[in-house]
């Protein structure tokens, strides 16, 4: 005889609690990935303060977490392949080093890298998570610039008191960032924050919260007087190139009307030279450092020449795999003239040529890979109907960062120089590629 089949319903108590249950876990759920997504710039600060062996056994640990929490992973996109391969990259690059010891740094910062733009897949899946990562790292931008209108208002008027007023001629004085950043990598880490503070008021305002988002654009205001205090024209310029390029991404894309871009980039260039003036009117001579010919920028400018013309030479030596991760300026040092005045070697001073002479052509096609890859992923993100007028606003503050900074990067050398730099470059990556549920 066949065996009957009994259906067990729940009923009463039993039902109720199961479904008490099931919402406790549905909330929970909820949060954890809006409080990982909280975490990534908490692990940025970790990365800024710490060290890049610390970086990368936080970055796997956060990624294990976001692994357990039952987050689930999208399907690998060619973006993620291609970070892959970087991060895969690295253990030949050791091992054909020229100096292994020296590349160990280097090859960490580039895997808590990876690690981190893989962890911000995972994660971000909302334009809320994206909101709140952007006001984080924007309040953290807004604190480093804080930090250097102290500095330098104080440096100004130490010289001040002992008779000096030529700002340009100490200008790599004026802000001492801590230590182990050199002025250059922590003005492109400020410089890296631009976007996502420069994105909180344009989220407030497309949301139609105009008294908020006029209170948060103190955000973008606050990083731009720290950048242009810099008195280094890169710096100056790549601020430019980042109000040029957001603008003229979001009229491309119809984000905004063409009238409107026009409003907006005559807005926000005129808040630029409001502020620039500003600046200039408490300490004289700032304009002059972007619009003047000192003799200290004319030496910084023929010593960049002069090192670019020797890393021809350190590029022969290994044109396939490079000569390996920081081992650059070990190799431009030793070939320099005795007799030579300019072009002291501590980097290359242009990101192209780092990674062409320390990661060899293969690594220099495998990061312009990356960064074709990336552009695909937001053209994609852009045209398409389904994602909110927030995230592709988003995106075009995404890109015109990444415009300014590798503006920025063509005549210095920093963002695979410190983990942190590196893990915001990433995660500006990762960003471009979030997708909204559907």
């Amino acid at each position: 005889m066949p065996r009957k089949r009994y259906r067990v319903t729940e009923t009463g108590d039993n039902a109720a609690a199961g479904a008490s249950l099931g919402v406790g876990i549905t909330k929970h759920r909820r949060w954890v990935p809006s409080v990982l997504c909280a975490a990534l710039p908490f692990f940025l600060g970790l990365a800024y303060i710490g060290t890049g062996s610390l970086a990368l056994l936080l970055s796997g640990a956060v990624l294990l977490a976001g692994l357990l929490s039952g987050v689930r992973a999208a399907e690998l996109r060619p973006l993620d392949w291609a970070m892959l391969l970087v991060l895969v990259y690295e253990i030949p690059l050791l091992l054909f080093s020229r100096y292994p010891a020296n590349g160990l740094r280097g090859a960490t910062t580039v895997c808590a890298a990876a690690l981190f733009y893989l962890l911000a897949r995972l994660v971000v899946r909302t334009s809320r998570q994206t909101v709140l990562i952007a006001a984080l790292v924007g309040a953290g931008g807004v604190a480093l610039a804080c930090f250097a209108v102290a500095q330098f208002n104080e440096q100004v008027h130490l010289l001040n008191a002992n008779g000096l007023s030529q700002i340009v001629a100490f200008r790599a004085k004026l802000i001492m960032p801590p230590a182990p950043w050199v002025l250059g990598e922590w003005f492109t880490l400020v410089l890296l924050t631009l976007p996502f503070a420069f994105a909180v008021p344009v989220f407030l305002w497309i949301d139609r919260r105009r008294m908020l988002a006029a209170g948060a654009a103190l955000m973008p205001i606050g990083v731009c007087s720290g950048l242009l205090q810099s008195c280094s024209r890169a710096v100056f310029w790549a601020v430019i190139v980042f109000a040029v390029v957001a603008v003229a991404m979001a009229a491309v894309c119809r984000t905004i009307r063409t009238k409107a871009a026009l409003v907006a980039i005559a807005g926000m260039l005129g808040a630029l030279g409001l502020v620039l003036a500003t600046v200039n009117a408490f300490y004289p001579g700032v304009v002059k450092a972007y619009t003047g010919l000192h003799t200290s920028q004319v030496r910084s400018t023929e010593g960049r020449l002069a090192i670019w013309k020797r890393s021809a030479d350190v590029f022969k030596l290994s044109p396939v795999w490079g000569v390996g991760s920081n081992n650059a300026p070990l190799f431009l040092t030793s070939n320099a003239d005795q007799e030579e005045t300019t072009g002291f070697a501590s980097r290359t001073f242009s990101l192209p040529i780092q990674v062409l002479t320390e990661k060899g052509a293969i690594g220099a096609a495998l990061y312009l890979a990356v960064l074709v890859l990336a552009g695909w992923e937001a053209r994609q993100k852009l045209r398409n109907p389904m994602v909110s007028p927030q995230m592709k606003a988003f995106t075009c503050c995404l890109l015109a960062g990444l415009a300014a900074v590798l503006f920025r990067e063509l005549t210095y050398s920093s963002l695979l120089e410190h983990a942190a730099t590196a893990m915001l470059f990433t995660m500006s990556l990762a960003l471009l590629g979030a997708e909204e549920p559907a």
